[in-house]
């Protein structure tokens, strides 16, 4: 019997909980807000007020139009000591000289992005295209393409979030802002 109510203790507890990051969160998003996605179709066409779904593979290609790029994947809400404003990371582009790409990779918390001082054009991770709504997996193969690794590469270890592009070669993988 005590195994019983435990068991039903227990059930009625995970499926109250709601659980963050393991997908891409697309269902916890409000219907003005999953107006804001759409597919990109070109680069030269981007409005401020969309939210651009991308590739890997897209990304590369416009990377290679700009002498120096920098690639920030990010969390919505983020609240580690790694996560910075976005003036932040628009500051610090424009000061060195990098073409900045501001990608998300999931959807919750997505109005305290929305929330902030920005003027960058805002990306997502387009996991549609990788067919996978699981973060991990779509991450990687995304990362791997930017990276010009293979697809399907598995990576021992996490290099970090901020992308250092010198046209459409990776020259770095930092965890933080350098200090200039």
């Amino acid at each position: 019997m005590k195994k019983i109510i435990l068991f039903v203790v227990l059930s009625s507890l995970l499926l109250s909980c709601k659980i963050q990051g393991l997908t891409n969160d697309y269902d916890k998003l409000n219907e003005s807000q999953k107006k804001l996605l759409v597919e990109l179709v070109d680069f030269k066409e981007l409005k401020s007020e969309n939210i651009y779904k991308i590739t890997g593979n897209q990304l590369k290609q416009e990377l290679a139009n700009h002498p120096k790029s920098l690639v920030y994947i990010f969390k919505n809400g983020c609240s580690s000591k790694l996560c910075k404003p976005m003036r932040i990371y628009e500051n610090y582009a424009n000061e060195n000289g990098y073409k900045l790409f501001l990608v998300m990779n999931g959807y919750a918390n997505l109005q305290e992005t929305l929330d902030q001082p920005y003027s960058s054009i805002l990306f997502s991770i387009n996991n549609d295209f990788y067919n996978s709504n699981y973060r991990n997996t779509y991450m990687q193969y995304f990362e791997n393409e930017i990276s010009g690794k293979p697809k399907e590469e598995k990576s021992k270890e996490y290099l970090g979030n901020l992308f250092f592009f010198e046209k459409d070669k990776l020259v770095k993988i930092l965890h933080e802002l350098p200090n200039n």
